[in-house]
């Protein structure tokens, strides 16, 4: 049964790494139904509320959660896997947050040139998320 085998990884690419419904489903190979069943059987949403608040309550906790998102973005590049755009959202207000806690103002263009040196922009990102950047006078 591949709820016996694939729940825990579900719940934890869920809870911390902040990787869509969707996106679990196709990595494991599950359908998006069984993924929001798990997620609501194992009560996720609020699991990855109380993640966020342990992890937020320090500019020290938020840096490291912002590091551990690059790994997964930078892991997800070389394997050729789709970055959901609601990820990378979740990290550019994670860095807003760091940036705030560390009392240093960024201008939107240095913030952007963080990011960029930060993610691989060579790479083919997703349509909505260059709207969104674009919507939000990123680029």
């Amino acid at each position: 049964m591949k709820r016996d085998k694939f729940f825990d990884i579900a719940e934890k690419m869920y809870v911390e790494q902040f990787i869509t419904e969707a996106e679990i489903a196709n990595r494991i190979g599950v359908s998006d139904r069984t993924i929001r069943r798990w997620k609501a059987l194992g009560d996720w949403g609020i699991k990855r509320d109380g993640f966020l608040k342990a992890n937020t309550i320090s500019k020290d906790a938020m840096y490291a959660l912002a590091h551990k998102m690059l790994d997964d973005f930078h892991s997800d590049m070389d394997n050729n896997r789709f970055i959901d755009p609601s990820r990378m959202y979740m990290f550019t207000n994670l860095m807003d947050e760091v940036l705030k806690k560390r009392k240093q103002s960024y201008t939107k263009e240095e913030f952007l040139r963080i990011i960029k040196q930060v993610v691989d922009m060579d790479k083919e990102m997703d349509l909505d998320f260059q709207n969104m950047m674009k919507k939000d006078g990123f680029i």
